[in-house]
């Protein structure tokens, strides 16, 4: 992973469902989506790393096999090797994940085989 930081354009839906994300919240106390009871948000800039997104993501996860049909449980490592495996290409699959060598991209997140057209 490189250490330049990306944004990734926003889709029609997801711009639609941070705002509704925002109104249902518990606690109407911060500008960050995912914050603490503090209304800090898990992300430390002087660190570059977010160390409250593990706790926050058990949480989440034990609900969702709580309230849900979700029956095998998976990472976010999972959600990145999903949206690189589902990428038309190695090369976008490799901007979408901030690599800056598609080898790790395609070593470790493209699960899904390649689909290719044969000669005849």
């Amino acid at each position: 992973m490189t250490e330049k930081a990306t944004r990734q354009k926003s889709r029609t839906k997801i711009r639609e469902a941070v705002p509704l994300a925002m109104t249902v919240r518990p606690v109407q106390l911060s500008p960050f989506l995912f914050c603490n009871r503090d209304g800090k948000g898990y992300f430390y800039d002087t660190t570059g790393r977010a160390g409250g997104c593990e706790s926050l993501w058990c949480g989440f996860f034990a609900r969702v096999m709580d309230e849900t049909t979700v029956i095998e449980r998976f990472t976010e490592h999972d959600l990145r090797a999903k949206c690189a495996s589902d990428a038309k290409t190695l090369e976008h699959a490799a901007a979408l994940l901030s690599h800056a060598d598609s080898k790790i991209t395609e070593r470790v997140y493209r699960r899904k085989p390649e689909f290719v057209e044969p000669l005849r």
